[in-house]
């Protein structure tokens, strides 16, 4: 009976299904700046549209008293949103300026 090198085998299976190069933390830091730039923008973006779209309701409401409150609604929602998502920007940018040289911040 044949003896099996286990270590060997393991290592030409994942030779050969492995390809590509590792992911390093600063590719990692990279996607997730990414990621939280588009979301930090797209979410502005629908902010900015729910305040636009509370303007016209309002427009629209004439003495309706049910169509105010709800374009107040939109309009109290939207910004309430909007402070919400810059002030997580904030708090991220403090946090990579914070981990990127934690000594330099304190000074």
């Amino acid at each position: 009976m044949e003896k099996i090198n286990l270590a060997q085998s393991y290592q030409r299976i994942y030779q050969s299904t492995v390809q590509g190069r590792p992911l390093y933390l600063s590719d990692f830091e990279t996607i997730l700046e990414s990621v939280a730039g588009f979301l930090i923008i797209a979410g502005g973006i629908l902010a900015g549209i729910a305040i636009i779209v509370s303007g016209v309701l309002y427009m629209m409401a004439g003495s309706d008293t049910a169509k105010v409150t709800t374009a107040k609604a939109w309009f109290k929602n939207g910004l309430i949103g909007a402070l919400i998502l810059f002030a997580v920007g904030l708090i991220i940018q403090t946090l990579l300026l914070i981990a990127t040289d934690p000594f330099d911040f304190f000074r």
